[in-house]
């Protein structure tokens, strides 16, 4: 990782990313972030500088940390038949995002914000999406799938899954219980097409 924090530096990170979530930027001071964490307001300051310094660095740690997970989902994988291996890929893609809501909300409110910065979201998706093209193109190359456009059946895979934690968890309109089923669902019109 590009940022290593010690043990402090860490809970005054994780308390500004658990604020950011349950009050905004706006409501999240310097002063909430010390309590959060257990700190004094000063060390805070004596850490980070400032705010903005503290804001920088939390998104440059959990950028990191975003795109190692998607490492060790994408590189721990068996080599099986597609529709195995895209559950297995989901399933950890979904309960990565659903571990990691507080930041994939602060990440989807920063994509809206301000467009001349560099993305947390952006970096993640990128990342994924890069993935799943190789993956999709190493199927064709084994034959498993017909040819395709890889980007196309990347990002289509990848809509999916991210609309899905969406409505899920962000709007409650599914269970947890139902997931699977959907997953099953999508998959079968996935591979099989909606043509008799």
């Amino acid at each position: 990782m590009e940022i290593e924090l010690d043990k402090t530096e860490q809970k005054i990170v994780d308390a500004t990313i658990f604020l950011l979530d349950k009050e905004g930027m706006n409501g999240t001071t310097t002063k909430k972030i010390a309590k959060k964490a257990e700190v004094s307001e000063v060390t805070v300051f004596r850490k980070f500088k400032s705010k903005d310094n503290l804001l920088k660095i939390a998104k440059i740690y959990y950028s990191d940390y975003f795109l190692e997970k998607i490492s060790d989902i994408f590189t721990n994988y068996e080599d099986t038949d597609v529709e195995s291996l895209l559950k297995h890929i989901w399933g950890k893609l979904v309960n990565f995002l659903d571990n990691n809501l507080d930041i994939i909300k602060i990440a989807l409110d920063e994509l809206m914000s301000n467009p001349e910065e560099e993305k947390i979201f952006s970096k993640f998706s990128d990342e994924v999406l890069k993935n799943l093209t190789n993956i999709f193109q190493e199927q064709i190359d084994k034959g498993k799938i017909r040819k395709i456009n890889p980007s196309a059946a990347a990002l289509t895979v990848f809509s999916v899954i991210v609309e899905g934690i969406i409505f899920w968890k962000f709007e409650s309109k599914v269970s947890n219980d139902d997931t699977n089923k959907y997953l099953d669902d999508f998959l079968d019109i996935f591979i099989n097409g909606i043509t008799n």
